[in-house]
């Protein structure tokens, strides 16, 4: 599986998730994503940015909130069902429509 983010309408921190990590739990979820963001926000402190995430399970978690604060990553939460508002699925329809007119 593919995590990414945008920063700035650009390719922002990104991870390959590996099958011998199991599948995404809150821990593996803090340990390699958030990890990543934390590191991220050190790197950006002046800015404005702010980590959105879907309504996944194991981004609506009491260890992942709980992870957030104390990484002091800021947030924005997303109304639960926003699939309009969540920017990986209209990237997944533009490939969805670029395989459908080239394939």
């Amino acid at each position: 599986m593919f995590w990414g983010s945008i920063v700035k309408g650009k390719k922002g921190p990104s991870l390959f998730w590996e099958k011998e990590w199991g599948s995404i739990n809150s821990t593996r979820y803090d340990e390699r994503i958030l990890s990543i963001m934390e590191q991220f926000f050190r790197d950006h402190p002046l800015s404005r940015y702010r980590f959105w995430q879907d309504n996944a399970s194991s981004h609506r978690s009491y260890e992942t909130k709980l992870n957030l604060l104390l990484r002091h990553i800021p947030t924005i939460q997303a109304p639960r069902y926003s699939l309009d508002l969540n920017l990986i699925e209209h990237v997944w329809n533009w490939m969805k429509n670029w395989i459908e007119e080239h394939y």
